[in-house]
Parts: C-alpha cells; structure tokens; sequence
C-alpha cells in the first residue's frame, strides 16, 4: 500500500504519491494566487493545476457565484477547493459531477489530513486538520456541488436529528428540542480556556526562540504587536513613510493609514480606506484621528532603528544583485502608493515586511505559519479543537492586558478605539489569572475577618 505525503509552498500544496517501494507514482495538486482589480474593484481568487491550465468551475464558483460575498468566506473556499481539486486529480477524475459515495468517503480522510491508514493508500501530511476547519470545508463543497451542478444526493448532504436541551438559569425547566446536522460533520466541542494573550515570560520564550532559529523581521512583528499593540493587519501595512519622526526627541511615530495598493489584509482599523487616487487630497484623509485619514504610534527611537536595520537588511544590494526576481518583485509588486511628505530615496515607497522567498509583501496567512512554527518550537500551545483563535492578536491582547491598571478612557486611546466599552474584551483572563484572582480574594477576606497579623 503506498503513501500520499504534501509540500508547502508559497501557492498552495503539492502532493506526493508513493508505491509501497517508496518511488514516486504521482505528482499532483491545485495551486492558486489572490489578484487584485483596482479597475473593477474586486479580488480575484484563481485556481490553476500545477500546469498552470486555470480550473475554470472553481473561478466561476469563486468569483462569480460568492463574488459578492465577504473576503474572509472566499478565501476559505479558496482554500477548501484547492484541496476539493487536489483530491480530484489524485482519483483521476476530470468533472466533479462524476465524484462517488466512496469517493467522497476517501475525500474525508484526505481533507482530515495528519497520519492515518486508508482502505486504498495511507496518508502522511503535515496539515491535521481541526473540527471546526474540517465541517467549514466540508460546508464550502456542498455550496460548490449545489451551485455549480446542483448536486445533493452524495453522502456530504445526509443529515440526522440530535435533541439538546434548553432552558433559562439553573432552575429553569429543561426541554429537548431537536436539530439537524449533517452526518460527516465532526463534533464540534465547547472550547477550553487556552491562552488568551502572551504573558511575560512566554514573550521571552518566543523572543528565544526568534534570537536562534529566526530573524529580525520576526522579532520587529513580533515587538510592535506586543509592545506597541498593532493588529498585525496594521503591521504588515507599513511602508518607508510611514515611520516619521515625532517632535519629541528619542522618538518616531508609526503612521497607520491605508492605500489602494493594499490588500484587504493590510489595512488598519478605524482609518478611512481610499476608493480612488482623488482620495489622498482629501481632507478627511490627511487629517489624524478615528475614522479619519490615519492613526499615529509613538515608538522609541531603537524600534525605529530596528525597523531601519531590517530594510537595510532585507534590500542589501549584494544580496539583491544573487537573483534578478527577487529585485524585480521587490521593485514592482513590492511598491506601495505615495501619499506622505517625508524624503525617500529615489521618491520609492515599499512595503516594509517581505517574504523571504519571493520578495512580495509579506501576507497573513505566510506570517502565519511561520508563526505557528514559532510557538511551537517555544513550547506554547496553540489552539484545542479549532484554529478560531488569531495568534497575532494575542499579543495585542498582551499590550492591553499589560495596561489594564489604567482607565477605559486611557485603555480606549492606547488601543486606537473609537468607542471605550469596545476596549472590554481586552480584559480576557484565562485559568491561570483567575486563579490567582481567587487567591487574592480569598487573602483579602481573610485578612478582613481575622485582620492582618503582619501590621
């Protein structure tokens, strides 16, 4: 029995399939990139096999039948069919209208991913899926097959009724109701307290970590999410003009603002997102505030230059002149629009955070995994059951948890709030906070009722 095994790359995953002697029997998998149309003003999601033949029920599905539908949901049947398509060309099938009951069965298995034996290969895969992630794809290609072929026969569209029982407080009167699901959806359990935010001494792990295997990019991301509080949307944002000097000696401000070269990914919160070019004239533009033009962060001085280092770094010349792609991505997909004032070299404006490999702006879902490889090598746990969680934003969690001795009014400046009481859910303690919670109450109490022997 042979074995399927996957490769990561920038376009997706490319898998491998090997006979029981350990040779390479197949090759196959469904890649895709993200295409902005500044013009028609849409995103493009396009899924290709690894020819580069474009699979056209899968574009006309993701950009014409959920075209309208948010970012987010189309990114996730972005990612979901080119598994769905990955599948297809590993069971030789060429219309997914010819798929069967038990091909559906070993799509399951396949999109389950991990280490695991089959009826007809075994699987070996980096990627293990979760529940919540494994029922949303699944979600995703019963969208695909109604639409597009309207198919609801297949196994994936068998539901079954489950009783659960509601009621109001505790001494309320039970009732069962019932509620369908569908059969090859996997039990989603209720999700246990996991790490909310990155507590001190895990943000020294980390740094650790990045110290010895990773670089100074990631330690730059990594101190302006925790120590100054970005989103890493904000971060991954920011151009050279960006960072300007302040007024106060010792420090620069951070200057989050968004442009029509960014990717709906790039953009900040509570700043005004351009439509057009005529948009930068704009007063409401050029002008600080919430839902204005832009946001300003005070950094210190050694945050500026480490972001200076890491462009120096990263646009070395001797580096740059080892592979003509790389200066070339970095000069035309790299570029961002101009609309500050401050002097740049040759009047380029760039993204700051690059991938390594490519030289394009560096994306979420790269920062991601190099992320999760972060964590992990730090010893701190993920996610248990679903990958709802953002782990970038636990560190904007952290900044805020790290300064919720102040008032909401000074909580709600700090983390660029337009609303006080949207700062609440900053304060997320998880068990091992309410624990300590407890044992204060519990000391304070005591020493009010038998007073406190130290005085």
């Amino acid at each position: 029995m042979g074995v399927i095994k996957d490769k990561q790359t920038s376009l997706g995953t490319v898998y491998e399939r090997y006979d029981s002697n350990n040779e390479l029997i197949q090759k196959f998998g469904a890649i895709g990139f993200i295409k902005e149309s500044p013009e028609k003003k849409m995103t493009y999601f396009i899924i290709t096999d690894l020819n580069g033949k474009l699979i056209d029920d899968a574009n006309i599905y993701l950009n014409e039948k959920i075209g309208d539908k948010k970012y987010k949901k189309r990114e996730s049947a972005f990612s979901a069919l080119k598994i769905f398509f990955s599948f297809l060309k590993l069971v030789h099938i060429d219309n997914p209208q010819n798929i069967t009951n038990s091909d559906i069965r070993n799509l399951q298995l396949f999109l389950e991913g991990g280490k695991k034996e089959g009826e007809i290969w075994n699987v070996d895969l980096q990627i293990r899926r979760y529940n919540q992630t494994y029922n949303t794809y699944l979600n995703v290609y019963r969208d695909f097959l109604d639409k597009m072929y309207g198919m609801t026969n297949s196994p994936l569209f068998e539901t079954t009724k489950t009783g659960i029982t509601v009621g109001n407080g505790f001494f309320a009167h039970a009732q069962k109701e019932s509620k369908e699901r569908y059969k090859a959806n996997k039990k989603v359990g209720e999700q246990k307290s996991v790490p909310k935010y990155i507590k001190p001494y895990q943000y020294e792990k980390i740094m650790a970590v990045v110290e010895d295997s990773y670089g100074l990019r990631e330690k730059v991301i990594i101190d302006l999410m925790y120590n100054y509080g970005l989103r890493i949307g904000e971060v991954l944002g920011l151009t050279f003009e960006d960072i300007e000097p302040s007024y106060k000696d010792g420090y620069y401000n951070l200057i989050i603002r968004d442009r029509l070269t960014d990717k709906p990914t790039q953009r900040g919160k509570g700043v005004m997102t351009p439509t057009s070019v005529d948009d930068y004239e704009n007063n409401n533009y050029t002008n600080e505030g919430n839902h204005l033009g832009y946001q300003a962060v005070l950094i210190e001085e050694e945050m500026a230059e480490f972001l200076q280092e890491y462009i120096d770094e990263s646009r070395d010349d001797i580096l740059l002149s080892r592979s003509p792609i790389k200066r070339e991505n970095l000069k035309n997909k790299a570029r961002a629009d101009r609309v500050g004032t401050i002097p740049l070299l040759n009047n380029e404006n760039q993204y700051i955070f690059l991938n390594h490999q490519h030289y394009t702006p560096l994306t979420q879902a790269g920062w991601g995994y190099v992320l999760r490889g972060i964590f992990k090598k730090a010893g701190i746990h993920v996610d248990k059951g679903t990958k709802s969680t953002n782990l970038s934003h636990r560190f904007r969690h952290a900044y805020a948890m790290k300064h919720k001795g102040k008032g909401i009014l000074e909580l709600q400046r700090l983390l660029r709030h337009s609303n006080p009481y949207s700062c609440e859910v900053y304060y997320n303690p998880d068990d091992e906070d309410q624990v300590e919670l407890l044992e204060k109450n519990h000391k304070r109490n005591k020493e009010d009722f038998y007073g406190d022997d130290s005085k």
